[in-house]
């Protein structure tokens, strides 16, 4: 017996990856963009992981995670890339969804995005592309143009305000001695430089803790329907305060027509009526209403209808954000 082969989205896009680092972002491409897809938005670069796309305009999440792998069909077949050399990513815009291209093209909004470690196709016929991705920081400061201004502002020893200026251990010498007497910091090591900035050090970690703990990743709720869901099943396992961002549903009994759709307790639709009538088809949210999709404390339902609602059945797996 032979299988067609499914791919999983539009770009065949695949990972291997030990954790995910997601940001929001907002769609100002003038077009809505699709999941696993990459995109450049806000600063960022990543793949789209909302399941059913960002609507343009619209607010969601992409993964900018480092630490990981990736192979992906989004790119310019003309090219031709070469491990080691560096993989660029060009914006489309409005028309049509954005390329890796193996050089600097020169102009529009485009970045150097990672670093190349396998290709397939030929050269001038590309098929795919494989690369490890450049650590993106977490303010979406562009990291290279800030070292080309920090690299400018360097400039020449003549520019120094300092008296010495042609050497650069004097002139660090004459800055040295206008440093002034440490005691008069404001820290509580007083008699050492260095101990005093170790002392506003462990600060900074600690408030960079602080503001990692804020920023939740998304989790996921399964929740299997064994049982008639045309009154509505609870969703247990969320609770008042989590966001949902995604919802998918795989069928495991066939029901002509019938759908499921996730509601909070009011009760106000969070998703669309999504599709549960084919065993084994997976299927995904087209809408999540932001207006609702934040749980209030009746929390979330899952309700079956169309076909016969009483004979729905299907796996709901729901991605959301903790309160």
């Amino acid at each position: 017996m032979s299988f067609t082969e499914v791919k999983p989205n539009l770009y065949n896009f695949s990972e291997v990856s030990e954790s995910d680092k997601q940001v929001l972002v907002t769609n100002n491409l003038g077009r809505d963009v699709v999941y696993g897809e990459f995109v450049y938005l806000d600063g960022y670069f990543g793949e789209v992981r909302e399941y059913g796309g960002i609507v343009n305009g619209a607010t969601g999440y992409i993964n900018i995670n480092a630490d990981r792998k990736i192979r992906t069909e989004q790119v310019e077949a003309t090219d031709a890339f070469t491990a080691g050399s560096t993989l660029w990513f060009v914006s489309g815009g409005s028309g049509a969804a954005g390329k890796f291209v193996d050089a600097d093209p020169g102009s529009g909004t485009r970045l150097g995005c990672g670093i190349i470690t396998g290709e397939e196709g030929t050269g001038g016929a590309q098929t795919a592309v494989e690369f490890r991705p450049f650590v993106q920081r977490l303010d979406a400061v562009d990291v290279s143009a800030q070292v080309a201004v920090n690299t400018t502002a360097i400039g020449t020893l003549a520019s120094l305000t300092t008296t010495e200026k042609t050497n650069l251990v004097g002139a660090l010498n004459e800055v040295d001695a206008d440093v002034g007497d440490p005691s008069t910091l404001t820290t509580t090591e007083k008699g050492s430089a260095v101990g005093a900035i170790n002392e506003v050090d462990a600060d900074v970690l600690t408030l960079q803790g602080e503001m990692l703990a804020e920023q939740a990743e998304p989790k996921k709720y399964v929740q299997k329907i064994v049982a008639d869901a045309s009154a509505g099943i609870a969703l247990t396992g969320l609770s008042e305060g989590d966001e949902i961002i995604g919802v998918s549903i795989i069928c495991t009994v066939a029901e002509a027509s019938g759908t499921l759709k996730i509601t909070d307790g009011s009760p106000a639709d969070i998703s669309d009526a999504i599709i549960c009538a084919v065993d084994k088809v997976a299927t995904y949210a087209g809408t999540i209403d932001d207006t609702y999709s934040t749980l209030p404390a009746s929390g979330a339902v899952v309700i079956a209808a169309g076909g016969t609602a009483a004979n729905i059945r299907g796996i709901v797996i729901v991605d959301y954000i903790p309160a």
